[in-house]
């Protein structure tokens, strides 16, 4: 059985993390922040498309672990995965935008937060007789 892939794309993005990736030392953060401000219609546009394209290539929209992210999952394994979006020529579009796990692969072989928790069983408590 095929383990399940997934793809996290930061939406909304914050400032703080966006000045973390940024290349440093190489821009003024007032210029960056101009750039950023003036990219970002762009960014939201193009993550709209690729979310097109996924759902038509079979990824479905999950919850995410944060409210600014888009989580998408597919039941395949992450090279299997990751060939298909080659052959659909999305992948060079879809690796600009997601966020790559810490080994900086773009599709994620595990859930971002690890495993997800199954639901807890709900014990039945039996209530003593009344008298």
């Amino acid at each position: 059985m095929a383990g399940p892939s997934f793809i996290l794309i930061h939406v909304f993005g914050n400032v703080r993390d966006e000045l973390d990736r940024s290349d440093r030392g190489k821009k003024t953060y007032s210029g960056w922040l101009r750039e950023f401000v003036s990219d970002t219609p762009q960014r939201l546009t193009e993550i709209a498309r690729l979310l097109d394209l996924l759902s038509e290539q079979g990824w479905k929209m999950v919850g995410s672990p944060y409210d600014c992210d888009v989580m998408l999952e597919r039941a395949l394994v992450r090279d299997v995965a990751e060939q298909d979006l080659r052959r659909a020529e999305i992948w060079d579009r879809l690796a600009t935008v997601a966020s790559p796990d810490d080994d900086g692969h773009v599709i994620w072989g595990e859930h971002p937060e690890g495993k997800p928790a199954a639901p807890r069983r709900r014990r039945r408590v039996r209530r003593p007789p009344t008298s």
